[in-house]
């Protein structure tokens, strides 16, 4: 079992950090009754919302029941899941108490979930039981659609001096010879994920603790991209990865952007390295989702495959990732729209992206009726809504 689960706290009191967001929780489920808004928790991963969850509903009395909703995103999925619950709950008599969670609500997203989240709008407002949901952004625009119909409870990194002292107290309580130094490594590293600071703590005590107590400081991220990049070998290039101090989604980025932005790599290679890129991606997804966090060994080598022998350069990483990904994202978009519009147009992608879209955008700009009817008609969602939107104040 990972150390993670064998240590979850079952009582609300037993978790580190987010003090305040633990009692609003439990403030919420004991005062809950038919009527009451859904809690929705905010928070990045590995702070405890799901513990949260957890700890709130044993101790209050209920079963909880949870659905990943990433893996049941669209309405009929959902409608399916949900229905059957409490068609089920029914079987048990009145004194079952149940509590539905809905993790990862902000999986719903893209096109074709545009009707699970109206779903879950419509469900949460007509619900019988509990629901509390969890997510891991919050900017999303149709999480505003869930805010505004749910009490928002906020959930923040768990301080690094918590994190060591947590540690320190597993340590000292199952026995385990590990220096102050490393679970100090260990508290900085995780960057407030407490999870994450476990399934580490743990991996390198099963593997190399003595060689993480030993192993030069963590890179920094311009001196980690600089050497990893210039490594001559593979195994150079996972050892460097290794010493990156950066989470591994971070370092997913990292790479893909030094990759997308260079100039000397043909798009034959380019698009070799993005596939291990998105394999790499993948395997994260499923670490995460499973808790297979041995896996993680296997991430530094998909992440130094896709780069050895490409002679990248570190891309400028002045930009936020959050703008970054907005650029990426409305360059997505737009290319959707010159890809199905200009053909019923009876115009060529260039004239409609100079002359048809912002004349479209800046009509729709004060005719919302008549935009959702254009966004239904080409089954277009948020995404769309929101870059028309935006050209037409740019214009």
């Amino acid at each position: 079992m990972m150390l993670s689960e064998r240590v979850r706290p079952r009582k609300i009191a037993l978790l580190i950090g987010n003090e305040q967001s633990r009692v609003q929780l439990i403030k919420w489920l004991k005062n809950w009754k038919i009527g009451s808004k859904a809690v929705l928790l905010i928070g990045p991963p590995g702070v405890g919302k799901s513990t949260s969850v957890y700890a709130a509903a044993s101790e209050l009395g209920y079963s909880v029941v949870e659905y990943n909703a990433s893996d049941v995103r669209t309405k009929k999925r959902l409608s399916e899941a949900l229905s059957g619950t409490l068609e089920n709950a029914s079987l048990f008599g009145e004194q079952e108490k149940m509590l539905i969670f809905l993790d990862e609500v902000d999986g719903l997203s893209g096109r074709s979930d545009y009707a699970g989240i109206e779903f879950i709008l419509e469900f949460i407002e007509n619900a019988t039981v509990p629901v509390a949901m969890a997510a891991n952004v919050e900017d999303d625009p149709k999480l505003r659609k869930l805010s505004q119909k749910s009490q928002l409870i906020h959930f923040g990194p768990v301080n690094e001096d918590l994190i060591y002292i947590y540690l320190k107290t597993i340590a000292k309580r199952e026995g385990l010879p590990v220096s102050e130094k490393a679970l100090q490594q260990i508290a900085v590293a995780c960057r407030g994920d407490v999870r994450f600071a476990l399934n580490m703590f743990q991996t390198l005590i099963g593997d190399s603790l003595s060689s993480f107590q030993t192993d030069k400081q963590f890179f920094s991220e311009a001196s980690a991209m600089a050497a990893i990049l210039d490594s001559n070998s593979l195994e150079e290039a996972i050892a460097r990865l290794r010493q990156y101090d950066a989470s591994p989604l971070e370092k997913v980025r990292a790479i893909f952007d030094s990759i997308v932005s260079a100039k000397s790599v043909s798009p034959e290679e380019r698009a070799r390295a993005l596939e291990l890129i998105s394999d790499a991606d993948i395997l994260l997804r499923q670490i995460n989702k499973n808790q297979r966090w041995r896996l993680l060994r296997y991430l530094d080598r998909y992440l130094a495959l896709a780069l050895i022998s490409r002679k990248l350069k570190a891309a400028d990483s002045s930009i936020p990732w959050n703008l970054r990904l907005a650029i990426w994202n409305d360059g997505r978009v737009t290319k959707e729209f010159l890809s199905e519009l200009p053909e019923d147009f009876h115009v060529g992608k260039n004239e409609f992206a100079v002359f048809y879209l912002p004349y479209f955008s800046f009509y729709f700009k004060n005719r919302s009726s008549d935009l959702t009817k254009f966004l239904q008609k080409y089954e277009f969602g948020d995404s769309e809504k929101r870059v028309m939107l935006k050209i037409a104040t740019e214009h």
